[in-house]
């Protein structure tokens, strides 16, 4: 089946993760550059765990929150 036989529904449905995905992208990067700045000052190993997945989680809210927002439209 090709491109020109879809339905806007289901090229919809076919895009409709895309924000979530750039926010995971975006926050691991933000997440682990942030942890790698505040683990230069600070000797707290944990925040290199911590802070890409704490960046992961804002970026996951980030994008599903711009896709709830391009969908009620």
């Amino acid at each position: 089946m090709t491109d020109k036989n879809k339905t806007n529904k289901e090229q919809d449905s076919n895009n409709s993760n895309s924000f979530v995905g750039y926010g995971v992208a975006f926050g691991l990067i933000g997440g682990a550059l942030i942890s790698s700045i505040v683990g230069i000052f600070f000797s707290f190993p944990l925040i290199w765990a911590f802070g890409p997945g704490f960046g992961m989680l804002i970026g996951i809210i980030v994008g599903s929150l711009m896709e709830s927002n391009k969908n009620s439209k």
